[in-house]
């Protein structure tokens, strides 16, 4: 053999086999080999200079070793950690494989570990050859990951966008970089600097000043991207919690389209659909096409950014496909709107250059008649890896707007700012039915969704594999629509199906062709090899009910495996495709992979009706081990998925980061260097998230890896998704519990870095005063973050934990608690008159200086006096302990005893209506008098629990950590309520939703639980047939407590509501930040939630709590009550109730 020869082909060997990878040249020397590529010689773009050709700089730059072992770190700190002695070949290298399957073994580099490196923020790299000899800080700026330093760039920067944007939305402290800078990938970067944009305007004049002093921005909307496009470590531009900015919309006739901006949550744009179809009583209900797994918490700035698709959307119905118009921002400030013909207009005249580079690009690519092959066969399934370049098949170079307004679609914000969309929206039929049938092979599942796809016309098929099915077993609900479930065979597996049709009888046909389908192709159905069942053993699904089990299993099952790895690790979600014929080889195959690289937690399933499979498995970047095990395969996954079933590296998911380094190896290098092409024709000077989509460095995908410390075991299992941020109060004002965890996460690393450098107990000690405002003292604590996070952290805990470690060292706090708690009653009496000066010194001195005193207090007494609104309650009448009996209290037919347990909240007997309420004397009488004028009209005999004026469910110590006293005064009521009930034989009431959750949560005995009702809850139970209702209403407003969501009683507002009013309008506040009093100690925290209330139109507003009631009516202008006014208003005993 020669000492040098040119060859075709880089070729490995495996299993006996030869495996085609790049043309290139090899060249002699000593270990490493070089690969130089044909594609010419050193290049640079972004700042950053490598040798060799793309081909050849991808192959070289593979290696993954060091130059020398060692380094000075110890896996707690920052620096190097310990690798191997000396860089691995550039060239594939053959490994042993005991798999007989095609393809098993593939290896990229050997066996050798890589050197890491930990930065400030925590974030694990692989240390490649050309950064292995850097030492300290990087002294010149490089527009790459990690080498992006202050050179005076980004003070310019700030200096000019801080004579349109105040410094109070600009953000450079520790907290807020390492928190906003938080995304639901397995990434980190921390920026420099957080900017938050109110309008398109704000844009337009940021991104030329970004552009003229080479500042790089990215942009983020509500972070729930998985592959690492919305970080950066220069400036972000968040648009989500920026109040009610990039919110607005327009819906368009009957709802067959709507206008949109970026700051929307997909499932609201839907509800605003539902909500126009009913109020307008049009005949179909649409919604957006796509519909991923993340709707009720993704917004459509990254929908549309990273043409997200979903279980039903397939490829026809993604954002590509029902894309109307868009208003997009340039890099240099120009605004296209592709609906307005001025605009177009404007735009081909003013870029000329720009729109004849583009065109030009298309006319190369359509006259290529293998190429524009490539592209259509790559777009006919889920694909999202690189740009769009279907756009430039997909138009006539003659309308290159069209072409424009389709490659910015799944662009990840590298070509513009997407500032409004216009869907083409989609019907959403009533009729569906579900069936959930079970496979002895998963083989045979697949080949099952390949005869759907192929000869149906089925909505959606998701496939669950039997690490999936493993997990199902947990829910009763599935094991008892499905048995099989339970003890299937080790390789089983199953189909989600949905059928949908306009009417009944299209929805009746097309299960009859599926049933057709699946019997013409004789596969085998049931739970394992021998115990074959006939298809009619899975049924259909009529009852939503059942389908409902079936989808939100589905929908849960990434969170599901995610929650259940090893403390310490990450959860992480790779998303491949390939043609639908080739998913069950394709599917072995990736199981073969994760069972030899040791993934024994390892999921695939998916939308296999589309051959996209989500690959979910549980990954720790701890050691260079690990980070190796990782990188080996990745590398194997995508010659799997790419190479060897020609399919998508990422079917929906987006490229980011963490696909970069392998888009030429699925497209091929002519494919990448158009994609280079058009990058450069749109952000020439990589301003727009640079290192996004397309990334010179092959190793990016293994470098500012997140850690995920296991700091505590209330919020370890968080896989920061963000689904919990919607819920938040505090979204808008400083944290969400997502950015709670982490920020918490990373304080925890800091401390247990022993001798920590003099940078990181600086940090540490920033990082720690600032979280206690932004952390601890604006957050509600209520856990309706933990009704949206898919692995049921409830954040608050986190807090309250933390509060009660506060006040652990602080004994004579403690003290004071327990003094109030054994004296209950007089703290209660205290209140209540003090309640009553205020009330008349509002009459004396005026609301503005009441207003003033109590806000110069406030702030005197760090937040610990309550701040004075003119909604503040007066004292509340007293209890009347000996209520009339009704005439009879015996239910005529069954002989029970018509008694109830009332419990007063002390709230309730504190604090009565407001001075501002309707003056009339019905308005002006406290929620008790209201509460038992309508059990007297039922017929319904009231008992107090004995102590009554001393009792407290022990919220209020709980919420500030005073764990002793709380659980005291929660075991005086229960025991009271015991015996009034009489060990739970009658209902027992709590007239404050919080309060009655609070009850229920400490209970020691749990047979009591089953009698505690709120007093909506217990109306719609109890008295719906013993009392008289009309409509006295026109139109209302309810605002459901998060406690009440929480227990489920959502639906029971609304229907007593709407018994009494002829409108209904919820708030859709998940929580008004109240939280007890600590909304009147932080009025901020209410002010920021209660921006987004819409009442309009709304005479009253009424809920079940009377701190949260307060809030509303400073907030909304309405005077917010207890629904109990209402219903007391609305409602006469019925004539036979006490005969």
């Amino acid at each position: 053999m020669s000492s040098r020869r040119a060859v075709e082909r880089l070729v490995t060997t495996v299993g006996g086999q030869v495996k085609n990878w790049a043309t290139c040249s090899l060249t002699p020397s000593s270990s490493p080999l070089m690969a130089v590529g044909h594609h010419g010689g050193g290049y640079g773009r972004g700042g950053r200079l490598f040798f060799g050709g793309r081909k050849g700089e991808w192959m070289a730059r593979r290696s993954n070793g060091a130059k020398k072992a060692g380094g000075n770190g110890n896996g707690k700190g920052e620096g190097l950690i310990s690798g191997s002695a000396k860089f691995a070949s550039a060239i594939p290298q053959p490994v042993s494989s005991t798999s007989s399957q095609e393809g098993a073994g593939y290896g990229f580099g050997n066996n050798r570990v890589p050197v890491t490196r930990v930065d400030h923020v925590g974030a694990i790299s692989v240390v490649d050859e050309a950064d292995a000899g850097m030492e300290g800080e990087v002294a010149v700026f490089e527009n790459v990951d990690g080498k992006r330093v202050e050179d005076g760039r980004y003070a310019a920067f700030v200096a000019e966008i801080s004579e349109f944007i105040p410094s109070a939305r600009q953000f450079s402290d520790p907290v807020r970089t390492f928190a906003y800078g938080t995304d639901a990938s397995f990434y980190r970067l921390n920026p420099k600097l957080v900017v938050k944009v109110h309008s398109e305007e704000e844009a337009v004049r940021l991104l030329p000043i970004a552009k003229k002093h080479g500042v790089p921005i990215t942009f983020r909307a509500a972070g729930t991207s998985l592959s690492g496009q919305a970080l950066t470590d220069s400036v972000l531009v968040k648009l989500s919690h920026t109040g009610k900015n990039f919110r607005n919309y327009t819906v368009h006739g009957d709802g067959s389209s709507i206008t949109v901006e970026p700051g929307l949550i997909g499932g609201e744009v839907n509800k605003i659909l539902a909500s126009h179809k009913q109020k307008n009583n049009l005949p179909v209900q649409y919604k957006i096409g796509p519909d991923p797994s993340s709707i009720d918490s993704c917004m459509v700035g990254g929908i549309v950014s990273n043409n997200s698709s979903g279980m039903c959307c397939g490829v026809s119905q993604n954002t590509y496909h029902t894309l109307k118009d868009l208003r997009v921002v340039f890099v240099d400030g120009t605004v296209l709107d592709t609906s307005c013909p001025d605009s177009r207009a404007a735009f081909l005249s003013s870029h000329k250059d720009l729109v004849a580079k583009v065109v030009d690009l298309a006319e190369r690519i359509q006259t290529d008649k293998q190429l524009s092959s490539l592209i259509r066969r790559k777009f006919a399934i889920k694909c999202t890896t690189g740009y769009s370049l279907n756009a430039l098949v997909d138009f006539p170079t003659d309308d290159p707007i069209e072409i424009i307004k389709r490659l910015i679609i799944g662009s990840e914000g590298t070509l513009g700012f997407v500032s409004q969309v216009t869907y083409n929206t989609v019907p959403e039929w009533p009729n569906k039915a579900s069936a959930f049938v079970m496979f002895p092979h998963v083989k045979d599942a697949c080949e099952a969704a390949a005869v759907l796809r192929y000869n149906t016309s089925v909505d959606a098929v998701e496939m669950f594999d039997r690490a999936s099915l493993r997990e199902c077993t947990g829910n009763e609900d599935m094991v008892r629509l499905v048995p099989d479930i339970d003890g299937c065979g080790p390789m089983a597996a199953a189909l989600l199906i949905e059928c949908r049709g306009e009417t009944e009888e299209d929805l009746d046909a097309r299960i009859e062709e599926i049933r057709t389908a699946l019997q013409s192709s004789k596969l085998p159905f049931g739970p394992s090899p021998g115990q074959e069942k006939a298809l009619d053993t899975y049924e259909f699904k009529h009852d939503q009910k059942d389908a409902k089990v079936y989808w939100d299993v589905r929908k849960g099952l990434i969170p599901i495996v995610g929650g259940a790895r090893e403390d310490g690790t990450s959860m992480l979600l790779e998303d491949v495709a390939c043609p639908t014929d080739r998913l069950a080889d394709m599917t072995l195959d990736l199981i073969d992979m994760f069972e030899r690289h040791g993934y024994a937690d390892a999921s695939c399933f998916g939308h296999a009706l589309e051959g996209n499979l989500h690959l979910v498995f549980s990954q720790g970047f701890r050691t260079p081990e690990e980070v190796k095990r990782f990188q080996d395969m990745m590398d194997e996954m995508c010659y799997i998925v790419a190479v060897k079933h020609k399919g998508s590296l990422k079917g929906e998911h987006g490229t980011g980061r963490n696909m970069a380094p392998y888009v030429e190896m699925e497209w091929g290098a002519k494919a990448t260097e158009l994609m280079w092409e058009l990058k450069e024709i749109f952000d020439p000077d990589y301003v727009l998230n640079p290192g996004v989509i397309m990334n010179h460095d092959p190793l990016v995908h293994v470098k500012n890896l997140k850690p995920s410390p296991a700091a505590s075991k209330l919020v370890n299992r968080c896989i920061e998704c963000g689904f919990c941020e919607s819920n938040c109060p505090s979204r808008d004002l400083t944290l969400t519990p997502r950015q709670r965890i982490a920020v918490f996460k990373e304080i925890f690393r800091l401390k247990s870095i022993d001798n920590r450098t003099p940078e990181q107990e600086t940090r540490l000690t920033e990082m720690s005063a600032i979280y206690d405002y932004d952390g601890i003292d604006t957050c509600a604590a209520d856990g309706m973050c933990q009704e949206k996070c898919p692995v049921k952290i409830n954040t608050g805990e986190l807090i309250k934990h933390i509060r009660a470690e506060a006040m652990d060292e602080m004994p004579k706090a403690s003290k004071v608690a327990d003094m109030i708690a054994n004296n209950f009653g007089a703290t209660a009496w205290t209140f209540n008159k003090l309640l009553g000066a205020v009330n008349v010194a509002h009459s004396v001195l005026g609301p503005g200086v009441l207003k003033g005193i109590s806000g110069a207090l406030n702030k005197m007494s760090n937040h610990m006096v309550p701040e004075w609104n003119p909604y503040m309650p007066k004292a509340a009448s007293p209890l009347d302990m000996n209520p009339p009996k009704p005439a009879t209290s015996t239910e005529a037919d069954r002989g029970i005893p018509r008694k109830v347990v009332y419990v007063p909240a002390c709230v309730t007997r504190i604090m009565g209506p407001a001075k501002t309420d309707n003056v009339s004397a019905s308005n002006q009488q406290s929620v008790h008098e209201k509460l038992l004028s309508i059990f007297n009209k039922a017929g319904y005999e009231v008992v107090y629990p004995e102590g009554l004026s001393s009792s407290c469910c022990g919220m209020m110590f709980n919420s500030r950590g005073f764990k002793g006293a709380a659980e005291k005064k929660g075991a005086e009521l229960e025991a009271a309520l015991m015996r009034a009930s009489e060990n739970g034989k009658y209902p027992i009431v709590c007239d404050t939703s919080p309060c009655l959750s609070q009850i229920k949560a400490g209970l020691n005995d749990p047979s009591l639980r089953f009698s505690l009702y709120e007093p909506v809850e217990f109306i719609r139970h109890f008295l719906l047939d013993k009392l008289e209702f009309n409509k006295v209403k026109d139109s209302v407003a309810i605002h459901v407590p998060c406690s009440s969501k929480k227990m489920g009683i959502e639906d029971s507002f609304m229907k007593v509501a709407s018994m009494c009013a002829d409108e209904v309008v919820p708030s859709n506040i998940p929580c008004c930040g109240m939280a007890g009093d600590r909304g009147m100690r932080y009025p901020v925290l209410t002010g920021s939630s209660l921006q987004h209330l819409n009442v309009a139109g709304c005479s009253d507003g009424y809920s079940t709590s009377r701190t949260c009631e307060m809030s509303l009516s400073n907030h909304s202008g309405i005077h917010f009550r207890g629904l109990v006014y209402l219903v007391d208003e609305a409602t006469k005993a019925k004539e036979a109730v006490n005969k």
